[in-house]
Parts: C-alpha cells; sequence; structure tokens
C-alpha cells in the first residue's frame, strides 16, 4: 500500500483561496484535539491570520485535561488558543448530536462577539463517506444525501460566521501523515472507537466494505454529484416560494393554495418545509413524512387547520392560508439582553435602561393590557392569532413595550427588531 501523501500549508493556502478567503482574513479554527482539526490549525496559523477554538463538554472528566494538553502545544507553537465550555446540564439521550449543537453554537458566538467571520472543520473525504451511508440508512432523498457543502452558514441558519471546509476531498490518511511527519501525537476520542455510535459502525463497514468499489472516496464523489442535483431543487424551490408565499416582517407568512399543485411535488414540499422552518424559528426542516401529510390535508377541501413543528397553518377567509408561530411552542418569558435573540426569530437590539425588562410574547393578557392603554391596537391590520405572538417587553408582569406595533411607554428605550432569516430557502 502506498504511504499517503501528507498536505502542505501551500496545500490548504490554495484551498482557502478558492472558498474565497483572503491571505489577510483572520480565521478560527475549530480544533478538539483529534487528528483532522489538529493538522488544519497548525496548517491555518503558516497561511492565515489564526486563532484556535477548544469546546471542553464536560461529558467526561478527561475532557478539561484534554483541552488543555491542546492549548499548551498551541503556545509552544506561538498560536492563539481559547477554551470554550460547555456548561449547565447535559443530555442523556443523543449525546453526539446536542453536544454537536452546543459546540457550533458557542464558537460561533464567539466569533460573532471577536469579529471573526469565518470559521474552518476538518471535515474530510471520510466525513462525507459516512454522511452519506448514516442518512442513506434513514431514507434521507437529495437534500439529506448531498454532500456537506465547502462553505455554509451556521447551522442555526445564521450567515455569520461563515463555516469553511477546505478538506472535504482529503482522505483522513493524509492529515494522520501531514501530523506523523511532523512528529506531532493527537487525541482520540473513546467515543470515535464504540461501536453503539451509527458513525462508528458506519467507518468499520468502510474500512472493510461488503462490496468491491463502496470506498469513502466513491461514495464523497457520489455526495458531491447530489450536492449539484440538490442546487438545482432549490433553485426551483425559491421560484416556487417566490411565487406561492409571502412572509411577513412580524414573522408570519400567508400561503396561496392554488400553487400547492403547480409545480413538482417534491419542490411544493421542499418549499413547504423551508417555510415550517423558518416561521418556526427551528434549526432543521420538519422530517419529509410529516410534511407529505402535511401537503396531503393542506390539499383537502376540509382543511380546516393544523400544525406542524411549532408552526400553525391557518385557513383564511380570503381563501390564502396563514403560517403563524404555535403560542405555545414560543420561548419562555426570560430577561432581555442589549443584543438579543428571540424565540430563534429575530434579531433584537436596546439602547437605555433595560434593567428589569423581560421578553416574551404578547399573548391574551399582554393584548388585553395594550388595548386599555391603546384601544387603537385593535385597528393594526394584523390577524388575532399573529398579534398573540408578537415580542413584547414586561417589567415585572406590566406591558412595557410591543416593538412591531410601534407601542411604548419607556421614552428612554430604543428597541430595534429584524427577522432572523435571510432567505426562506436556506436550510
Amino acid at each position: 500500500m502506498t504511504a499517503a501523501e501528507p498536505v502542505t500549508a501551500t496545500d490548504l493556502n490554495d484551498r482557502l483561496d478558492a472558498l474565497g478567503i483572503g491571505p489577510d482574513q483572520k480565521v478560527a479554527v475549530a480544533v478538539s484535539g483529534g487528528a483532522d482539526s489538529l493538522c488544519l490549525a497548525l496548517l491555518a496559523a503558516a497561511c492565515r491570520p489564526t486563532v484556535c477554538l477548544t469546546v471542553d463538554h464536560g461529558l467526561r472528566a478527561e475532557a478539561a485535561a484534554e483541552a488543555a494538553s491542546v492549548g499548551r502545544l498551541f503556545a509552544a507553537k506561538g498560536i492563539p488558543h481559547v477554551i470554550l465550555e460547555w456548561t449547565g446540564d447535559k443530555p442523556e439521550a443523543n449525546i453526539q448530536a446536542l453536544a454537536r449543537e452546543a459546540r457550533y453554537r458557542l464558537m460561533a458566538d464567539w466569533c460573532r462577539t471577536n469579529g471573526i467571520d469565518c470559521l474552518l472543520t476538518g471535515h474530510h473525504q471520510d466525513d462525507q463517506a459516512e454522511t452519506l451511508l448514516l442518512r442513506l440508512a434513514r431514507g434521507s432523498g437529495v437534500y439529506g444525501l448531498a454532500a456537506m457543502a465547502p462553505v455554509s452558514g451556521t447551522p442555526d441558519g445564521q450567515a455569520l460566521p461563515r463555516i469553511a471546509r477546505p478538506f472535504l476531498d482529503v482522505a483522513k490518511t493524509r492529515l494522520v501523515a501531514t501530523l506523523q511527519a511532523r512528529g506531532i501525537e493527537w487525541a482520540e476520542d473513546p467515543s470515535n472507537s464504540s461501536l453503539a455510535y451509527d458513525r462508528v459502525r458506519a467507518r468499520a463497514m468502510l474500512a472493510n466494505p461488503p462490496l468491491d468499489g463502496l470506498t469513502a472516496e466513491r461514495l464523497a464523489d457520489t455526495a458531491k454529484r447530489l450536492r449539484r442535483s440538490r442546487e438545482a431543487l432549490e433553485y426551483y424551490e425559491r421560484q416556487w416560494l417566490r411565487e406561492a408565499a409571502r412572509l411577513r416582517p412580524e414573522g408570519h407568512a400567508f400561503l396561496n393554495p392554488d400553487r400547492l399543485d403547480g409545480a413538482p411535488e417534491d419542490t411544493v414540499l421542499r418549499g413547504l418545509a423551508g417555510l415550517c422552518r423558518t416561521v418556526g424559528g427551528n434549526t432543521y426542516v420538519p422530517r419529509v413524512e410529516k410534511t407529505e401529510r402535511l401537503l396531503d390535508a393542506l390539499m383537502s377541501p376540509e382543511f380546516a387547520g393544523q400544525t406542524l413543528d411549532g408552526v400553525q397553518f391557518v385557513p383564511q377567509t380570503s381563501g390564502s392560508i396563514l403560517l403563524v408561530r404555535e403560542l405555545a411552542a414560543i420561548e419562555a418569558p426570560r430577561v432581555v439582553r442589549a443584543a438579543d435573540v428571540w424565540d430563534n426569530r429575530f434579531d433584537i437590539s436596546l439602547e437605555g435602561d433595560i434593567a428589569g425588562l423581560k421578553i416574551g410574547a404578547l399573548g391574551e393578557k399582554g393584548w388585553a393590557e395594550l388595548v386599555a392603554k391603546w384601544p387603537e391596537a385593535r385597528d393594526v391590520g394584523l390577524p388575532h392569532v399573529v398579534r398573540l405572538t408578537l415580542p413584547a417587553l414586561f417589567d415585572r408582569d406590566r406591558l412595557r413595550a410591543v416593538p412591531h406595533l410601534g407601542y411604548s411607554d419607556r421614552r428612554d428605550l430604543v428597541v430595534r427588531l429584524a427577522p432572523k432569516w435571510l432567505t426562506l430557502s436556506k436550510k
């Protein structure tokens, strides 16, 4: 067997240039201490201004020591390194997925706070192949089977920082060879060898494939072709959305039911899933089986309403269908911050004295207080079910402001709201 060829800093520099990441752009690198991310970090530091981020999940007793060990390695090489801690209660089920969400959230928040627009990850060719197998086993369609994109927004749907994956067509053996050539040791997470996890079993199958040609390289190439197919489908999905839906700045949308059978079924299903994700402030679109049942219900002459993933679909007397956030699913009232995200649907900034202020849905009680203070609120042209879902500011139990309606009894307070979504078809 031919020895794997190490990756060089020049290789990475060319890949970053191709992704639009210039030589003077500061980048953060997600570093677990494993071979993939460690290789990426060392090469990135040789060709870009680099800071490395390690998340201590607190799931294993050894995690803090491992993060500190990574920090010592970078300190010896003069590379800035930051350890981020995942605090609070930890999950007992679906641990890997929830830890991944927490990891990206912590790193993305740090990047935004520190003005870094690009986060590099060490995903490689083997990761592409394993992901394809896992999603195939779950019955995913083209969207799920498509390869990871070289550049994307964060998993929570925000555009910045961009997540860049420069090693997607590089075999893991080359990354390992790079560290071996430099005499650098790396850590192995015990979970990476535990057959309790589906991904580890997929990795073991690729190491001893039951069929000729079932290799990581070939599966990664297949995933890349499916990515091109997905991009074509997304093009038509965007066209359908422009014709079928109107998204409103208050967080709801109107759907034209006449467009439900005016395009290929898959296009309509993906459009509905994207709308549901957007209006619901969800990280992911609903499963295709649920979306198929929704479409069947929407096209029924007896359709009287339905809820999916925290979004209500409500028929209107005008003939359109209202999509609105389900009141019971909205984030519970909590203390508001000067720069905030509410219900994963709105970016909020406040100027002035915010001490004691909480943010939550207006609700029936808040609406009653509002019309008692400002009867003209009844004339605002919004469906009542939408009014109840609007973000409102409270001081103890007293209503102080409803920014979308232009109401505030705090002249010293400036509130700015912006919908969190950037595009309806964002996945």
